[in-house]
């Protein structure tokens, strides 16, 4: 799903609402608990204002306001002084530290929302079945962890800002209601009308928000394909053709950062030039209206400290519908990735015997495909399979492995249906383009796995033909191998992920393509040594060398989604 289609008003407020009330039900607690200190530094900031009357009072000149404070403290004015600049001096600092406080929980909350966010990403693309995985664009994916969750955990900073800015101009207004209720809400209807008149952009906000999703994610896709093809680009010459699309995208995304930063400016300029005229006007007002100077005084500081509120309050309201293309964006993934975030259930164990495909058919998208094909894979078989390409190998194999889930037809291990969490743990699976990433040998072939020690991993390496190779590296098995094993040939990295694939002991073994970079006297050495495990795995060889092929005992042909 693309957010290019220009959202209204309306439907960019129906996803900032349903932004703010994700964030709200994954806050829970802890959003409680913020919300209190937000109200608490509130309440403290509106008794600081409250307590300036009867101090500018005994300063200056008592005035009716707060006589009956006055009155109540008795003593002189001295006294009072000491009292009621004590009383503030002590809100004050309570107010410092219950801010403080409000801070901490506001980020956690922050944090919280937008590290579990990226968490539901990852944890949906991994329980996601094949079918959708294979059409996902990786600079989609790369996008939303990196851009849009950054840009939501923005857009949960000013929803933050945002309650802590309302409760504050609420406190504001009411001590402003209590010491001047007319001039109060003549200044409270001033600002709504300017914040009404600077928020006719709103929905270019939105628009403007989800162009920027777009243009993000294609700076993505060209950064992510001039780094997978750093090698091809550079010997043809072509690194120039790559920077140069990556120079265009970027500025396509800058383009359209500016163009809200202007609309952002262009609304604080008006709301600061219409809260000039009318501060003067509400302060002529009582002037005229002969309010008290104390009053007028902290009504003044009031209004000051109001106004970048309220306009506080109105950009970040735009700023929400601009970034909560982001949260679409996310949303949209996690539906086309078919799950809410939950982990794939651990697969029980198989029950030995035969794998049987049973009458099975698969149709892709493309028309490709298997079509009612049965077969019987004893345990420990070594099984070849042979074709054309595009005949329907990778489709056999895939649903073999659990990958796929056939649309008719069953496939059975041991006279149990094959569950759609597949093999789980029970499978070696090995493409001809071997996954390996920026780490060393030993975490590329444990992938973390404490339970496995050197001795199981030279041992593993033996088998593949690449513990010689590993042990005369600079640093052995901690050697790092570069991005994708860039630092090693194309056999050298197919025998890495052999051993990585034997490390899992596992009851099936696919090799798709798996030794084509290696020549046939090291092919056949790896191929006799797995034949030779004990125990043995079914082993399932997709090839199309005769060399290959003529080491399994039983070779099926897969040609125009047929077994043959």
């Amino acid at each position: 799903m693309s957010a290019s289609a220009s959202p209204t008003a309306a439907s960019a407020g129906r996803q900032a609402i349903a932004f703010a009330a994700s964030l709200v039900r994954q806050a829970g607690r802890r959003g409680a608990g913020a919300v209190a200190w937000v109200a608490a530094g509130a309440v403290l900031e509106g008794l600081g204002l409250a307590l300036l009357v009867p101090l500018i009072g005994v300063i200056v000149a008592p005035g009716d306001s707060f006589a009956w404070l006055l009155d109540w403290l008795g003593g002189d004015a001295r006294s009072r002084l000491v009292v009621l600049v004590a009383a503030f001096v002590t809100v004050m600092i309570v107010r410092a530290l219950v801010l403080r406080r409000r801070d901490l929980a506001l980020f956690d909350v922050q944090t919280s929302y937008t590290l579990d966010l990226r968490s539901q990403v990852v944890n949906t693309l991994a329980a996601a079945p094949w079918e959708r995985l294979a059409g996902v664009e990786h600079a989609r994916i790369t996008s939303l962890l990196t851009s849009d969750i950054g840009r939501i955990g923005v857009a949960a900073h000013f929803m933050a800002q945002s309650l802590v800015a309302l409760a504050m101009v609420v406190i504001q207004l009411v001590v402003a209601l209590t010491l001047a209720p007319v001039f109060a809400i003549a200044a409270l209807a001033g600002l709504a009308l300017l914040a009404l008149l600077v928020n006719r952009h709103s929905g270019n906000s939105a628009a403007l928000g989800a162009r920027m999703v777009d243009k993000n994610r294609a700076l993505m896709g060209s950064s992510t394909s001039f780094l997978s093809g750093l090698k091809a680009s550079a010997a043809q010459d072509a690194s120039m053709g790559f920077a140069a699309e990556f120079d265009s995208a970027q500025r396509a995304a800058s383009l359209e950062q500016r163009g809200f930063v202007v609309a952002q400016s262009t609304a604080r300029t008006w709301f600061g030039i219409g809260t000039a005229f009318a501060a003067a006007g509400v302060l002529t007002g009582g002037v005229l209206a002969q309010v008290p100077p104390t009053v007028l005084v902290v009504l003044a500081l009031i209004f000051s400290r109001m106004a970048p509120l309220a306009m506080q309050l109105q950009q970040s309201s735009q700023q929400l519908l601009h970034l909560g293309a982001s949260y679409g964006a996310v949303q949209a993934a996690l539906t086309d990735l078919g799950g809410a975030g939950l982990a794939r259930a651990a697969a029980a164990p198989l029950p030995a015997g035969p794998v049987l495909l049973d009458r099975v058919s698969y149709h892709h998208a493309s028309g490709a495909g298997l079509v009612d094909a049965s077969l019987e894979i004893a345990p420990g078989e070594l099984l070849g399979i042979a074709g054309p390409s595009g005949g329907g190998k990778t489709t056999l194999i895939d649903l073999v492995s659990g990958l796929l889930v056939p649309q008719s037809g069953q496939v059975t291990v041991g006279g149990a249906p094959l569950p759609p969490g597949g093999w789980g743990a029970a499978i070696g699976y090995v493409p001809q383009d071997a996954f390996l990433f920026h780490d060393s040998v030993r975490r590329n072939l444990d992938w973390g796995d404490a339970r496995i020690d050197d001795a199981m991993l030279m041992d593993a390496l033996t088998v593949a033909g690449a513990a010689d190779r590993v042990a005369a590296m600079p640093y052995g098995l901690d050697t790092i191998i570069g991005e994708r094993g860039a630092l090693l040939s194309g056999g050298e990295r197919q025998r890495l992920a052999i051993a990585r694939a034997i490390l899992r002991r596992p009851r099936l073994l696919v090799l798709d393509e798996a030794t084509a970079a290696l020549d046939p006297e090291s092919e056949g050495r790896i191929l006799d040594r797995l034949a030779a495990l004990e125990p043995r795995p079914a082993i399932l060889i997709v090839a199309h060398r005769i060399e290959t092929l003529s080491r399994c005992p039983r070779v099926i042909r897969v040609e125009g989604g047929r077994l043959n």
